[in-house]
């Protein structure tokens, strides 16, 4: 079985042709960064271009993780994004709306339907840390290279990293560092938080900004383990 992610109106004959807006007619109509319907290690190859930029510091790693659950050890993944390091080096011969609305992506897609937010590149690799995302994974990057302003990488499923292994990375945050923070927080707790927001349950206190209020232990103490965990003891 070979999956094509986000496949648009780029149909290909012996894929599994999967897509979450409806116009594009896929074979199936799913939103991607979901889990997929298939159980693990079922797949041959993987192909998603221009898909994985669309996925924020934190939730790229939830998705490329169900995505690369349900591809064999000795499986294929393809993956074409933008090479941010390359296109930041033509913003004097783009002009700042072109580089602007390039760096942003588009939200009216072919100019047919408007997909909100999903439109947007949310983040950025280079010829060097799209291999280092990939290799936490358990893929092997056979090729990376270079097709315009594209970076397209070839790798191979070495093994198969379970969830409790990926859940220890650490993911660094400049913004929370030089903010109210943790510098790092693991994937595993940036997965229930991603949870609560996709569950609705963190939506009402993000609008009321309570979140930029100080925050009180005595009151959730349950939270304040929680950080302690996360964050370390303080000295």
């Amino acid at each position: 079985m070979k999956l094509h992610l986000g496949c648009g109106t780029k149909k290909l004959e012996g894929w599994v042709n999967i897509d979450s807006v409806e116009a594009c007619q896929p074979d199936l109509l799913h939103d991607i960064s979901q889990p997929l319907p298939y159980e693990d290690q079922s797949a041959d190859e993987i192909l998603a271009e221009d898909v994985l930029e669309h996925f924020d510091k934190y939730l790229r790693f939830v998705v490329f993780d169900e995505w690369v659950r349900v591809l064999k050890v000795g499986g294929t993944v393809t993956l074409q994004v933008p090479d941010f390091k390359k296109i930041l080096f033509k913003y004097f011969k783009f002009g700042y709306d072109n580089f602007v609305d390039f760096i942003f992506g588009e939200n009216l897609w072919e100019s047919k339907a408007y997909i909100g937010h999903f439109g947007n590149h949310k983040w950025g690799y280079s010829k060097k840390t799209l291999p280092a995302f990939v290799e936490l994974f358990g893929v092997e990057s056979v090729t990376v290279e270079t097709k315009g302003l594209n970076l397209r990488l070839v790798g191979e499923k070495v093994r198969h990293v379970t969830h409790e292994e990926l859940d220890q990375i650490k993911i660094y945050s400049h913004a929370n560092k030089f903010g109210s923070g943790s510098d790092h927080v693991t994937v595993g707790f940036a997965r229930e938080r991603i949870k609560e927001f996709q569950n609705g349950s963190t939506r009402q206190i993000a609008s009321s900004h309570l979140s930029c209020l100080p925050f009180d232990a005595s009151n959730h103490p349950e939270q304040a383990n929680e950080r302690e965990h996360v964050e370390g003891p303080k000295s």
